[in-house]
């Protein structure tokens, strides 16, 4: 039989098992169906709490894994239980769940709330939540989706929001972008980019439209709840659907400089042949374009390889020292693509690189070397040429972080006591492997789909990877890991047709793994910078791999009709955004809750929340209730712990 832990009912994670509009709750379906009338192409009205019924009576069971030997242990379902208990009631306070009326409502369009990790297709126009409270702490972004479906065909509209204000006057700034949809993506019709909404819009019978509310705290922002108003008119002023929003705000403020470090590419000539400039380039780069990408990125939590007037490595421009020295900045690289192009010209690069750098200690700790020629080592010869660089790096900066993503491992003698990471020990001091090299032996025989890129024998000599990577942190080295087209389901990859909450998931992976940085090859690796494309790729030997949307998380503003216009032929239309890239900057941001839970109450205590809904990289729930239950939790402790 089953075991399970038993707590009281917790308004913050009731969500799991009890509808709630006004955190953001599940809809009831035990509800019985209106047949009243003829529903073909009707749109059900959306939860209200009046239907869901009391929530603070009903007990909640912890999750269970069965025989996962991952899972958690009796006695740490135990600390996890009195863990939880200890916010028997969640800071966020209720609202009453009671949809508001316009003054000219239209029946015709249905109005609703979804979380910010959920990707509604176009299809679906099924009503969620009546209302939505955001929750966030200081210094953070995040948001959530509000939905509009309409049973008739509707020109024109307009939606704005009011601003976020609570009762002592604080307000919230608030950036409203609409979804912009990919035909057939895995046959759904998917939303991607996201551009600032700066116009009107029109509704399809029958389809739905997504448009992303996103708020933004300070460390100054005051605590507590704001409240705003989503209005929806017509093309002569008349209201014709509104919603309350709310944001709630912890008394903890999240760190300037994330626990958890990013590196992707931005790739320069992208950028400006996005922005329509590749006619009036002189250099092949416009750094002031470039900047402003660079700056977007930042503000998302992605730091980039290359800093903006950087030169494409050359340190000699004033302008780089304002980013080197950014707080948000935590990471850069040397050696990625550099205009030096033989190794006789690195000890000059590296000297002159130095110079700069080393004016602060700050900066040097921020420096990665990531030599573009050793990037995915494959053979022997390979793994001895970053032996060389290495040695070339040490001779001017000193103790150095070289970091080198490896995504193919094999046994280099007949034992088994050396692979391709054991030839580089003591040489790279940033390991950053595919995620699927975490996947043991024993994970592979339990589940045969995972990725597995090791052995028995090398494990059985060398430990596993986990166990291996352990030791390289105990001895002052870090631990990164990457994404690309690969690995494939059950593992998680950042994929437009995964379900959402499986982006922010990574994240709660790589805390759980103890993993350091997590590195994107790049971030607009477009098919075509003149138009959008969901990039459905095939691999290198033909075979279609379901990977939309690999190494893209911006779109180029040049390619948006809107955008051309707004900035004309001599402007720089910037970057537009992704639902993914917004679950990355969240994903990073859960990972700063956790690395701040462990800070409160002990190093371990994010793993007994991690734990009911991951255990490892093929092992998880995509319930969007369950994640916003314990994600509140996680919230709602830390603050308590600031009283």
């Amino acid at each position: 039989m089953k075991k399970y832990v038993r707590i009281t009912a917790l308004c913050l994670i009731i969500l799991m098992i009890t509808p709630l509009c006004a955190c953001g709750g599940e809809a009831d379906t035990t509800a019985e169906a209106d047949t009243s009338a003829d529903t073909t192409d009707a749109v059900t009205d959306p939860v209200t709490e009046a239907e869901t019924g009391p929530v603070l009576e009903n007990p909640i069971e912890l999750t269970d894994w069965g025989q996962d030997p991952r899972a958690l242990s009796e006695a740490d379902m135990k600390k996890a239980a009195e863990l939880l208990s200890r916010v028997s009631i969640s800071s966020v306070p209720p609202t009453d769940g009671k949809p508001l009326t316009a003054k000219d409502e239209d029946p015709q369009i249905t109005a609703w709330f979804d979380h910010a990790y959920v990707n509604t297709p176009a299809e679906d126009v099924t009503p969620v939540f009546t209302d939505y409270t955001i929750k966030l702490a200081k210094n953070e972004i995040e948001g959530c989706h509000f939905m509009l479906a309409s049973t008739a065909d509707k020109k024109d509209l307009t939606l704005s929001v009011s601003e976020f204000t609570e009762q002592g006057g604080g307000k919230l700034s608030c950036e409203v972008c609409y979804g912009w949809y990919f035909d057939d993506v895995d046959g759904k019709t998917a939303v991607d980019p996201i551009p600032v909404l700066e116009h009107g819009f029109d509704l399809s019978a029958g389809r739905s439209q997504m448009f992303i509310i996103k708020v933004k705290s300070t460390a100054d922002t005051a605590p507590g709840l704001y409240s705003a108003n989503v209005t929806v008119s017509d093309a002569e002023g008349r209201e014709l659907k509104k919603a309350a929003v709310y944001a709630y705000v912890w008394d903890f403020a999240l760190p300037v400089a994330s626990s958890c470090k990013t590196l992707s590419d931005l790739n320069e000539w992208a950028v400006i042949v996005g922005a329509n400039r590749e006619d009036v380039t002189k250099d092949g780069l416009e750094d002031d374009l470039y900047a402003l990408y660079y700056e977007y990125l930042l503000e998302n939590k992605v730091n980039c390889y290359t800093l903006p007037y950087a030169k494409r490595g050359q340190y000699w421009d004033d302008r780089v020292d304002q980013y080197m020295d950014d707080p948000r900045c935590t990471a850069f690289t040397l050696l990625w693509k550099i205009a030096a192009k033989n190794d006789s010209e690195l000890p000059e690069y590296l000297k002159a690189a130095y110079d700069r750098i080393s004016k602060d200690p700050d900066r040097l700790a921020k420096v990665y070397f990531y030599p573009d020629k050793d990037d995915e080592p494959l053979t022997q010869a390979a793994l001895t040429q970053i032996k060389t660089h290495a040695k070339q790096i040490k001779k001017v900066f000193g103790d150095y972080k070289l970091i080198i993503p490896m995504h193919y491992n094999t046994e280099l003698d007949s034992k088994g006591k050396k692979d391709h990471f054991e030839f580089l020990r003591g040489t790279v001091t940033v390991w950053c492997p595919h995620t699927f090299f975490f996947n043991s032996y024993a994970d592979k025989t339990l589940n045969p789909e995972l990725t597995y890129r090791c052995s028995e024998k090398i494990e059985a000599n060398l430990g596993t990877f986990e166990e291996r990577m352990a030791a390289e942190q105990a001895a002052g080295n870090e631990v990164w890991w990457y994404v690309t087209r690969y690995p494939h389901d059950p593992e998680i990859t950042l994929s437009i047709n995964d379900e959402s909450v499986k982006h922010r998931l990574l994240f709660w992976q790589q805390k759980l793994y103890n993993v350091d940085g997590f590195l994107y090859y790049m971030v607009n690796d477009w098919e075509n910078a003149k138009s959008w494309t969901k990039k459905y790729e095939k691999s290198v030997g033909g075979e279609i791999v379901n990977t939309y949307g690999n190494g893209v998380l911006i779109y180029p503003g040049g390619a948006l009709p809107e955008y051309i216009e707004k900035y004309g032929s001599d402007g720089y239309p910037g970057p537009i955004g992704s639902l993914r890239l917004e679950s990355v900057r969240d994903g990073v941001e859960d990972y700063d809750y956790f690395t701040l839970l462990d800070s409160v109450y002990g190093e371990g205590t994010s793993a007994l929340i991690i734990k009911q809904i991951t255990t490892s990289l093929g092992n998880y729930k995509t319930d969007t209730e369950l994640f916003n239950a314990l994600r509140t939790a996680v919230g709602d402790l830390i603050a308590a712990a600031q009283k």
